[in-house]
């Protein structure tokens, strides 16, 4: 299966990651990854008082490097995902 990686982008800096990959059947399965790793950094921000100021956005990277697309975390929650 091929292998995907996501990266917090916050602003203008990329956030340290462990540089893990995901195996994914599928084009959606990596969609829905990645939208759902949006609202999980949305909700940690709205905890924490620091949704106004929220400026990240997942990018998802194939096992090349090449960028596939973005999800921005502002957006998340009018996101549709198939379950």
């Amino acid at each position: 299966m091929p292998q995907y990686y996501f990266r917090v982008r916050d602003g203008g800096s990329l956030l340290p990651d462990d540089g893990a990959s995901q195996e994914f059947a599928t084009m959606e399965e990596v969609r829905e990854e990645a939208v759902e790793s949006a609202r999980q950094l949305l909700s940690n921000a709205v905890l924490t008082g620091k949704a106004g100021s929220l400026d990240q956005q997942i990018e998802v990277m194939d096992q090349t490097g090449g960028l596939l697309f973005t999800v921005a975390v502002g957006r998340a929650i009018g996101t549709e995902t198939q379950t």
